[in-house]
């Protein structure tokens, strides 16, 4: 693949709709999943979709944006 087509083929990927757990704990640095539960409970994070396993991004961004405006 030439410089060109990475270019394109790069330009075209979608971003993902969701994260798994372990790229949530990731993005926001943090090392336990009892923490992402402690979050829920107290901070009004979102929860998990489909058994618990991964979180939707929209709504993940939405509670970054919260939290910036509080």
């Amino acid at each position: 693949m030439n410089n060109q087509e990475q270019k394109i083929f790069t330009a075209t990927q979608q971003e993902p709709l969701f994260l798994k757990t372990k790229e949530v704990m990731e993005r926001y640095r943090i090392r336990s999943s009892a923490t992402l539960w402690k979050w829920r409970k107290e901070l009004d994070f979102p929860a998990p979709i489909h058994n618990g396993r991964f979180y939707n991004i929209q709504a993940l961004e939405k509670w970054d944006e919260k939290q910036l405006s509080s």
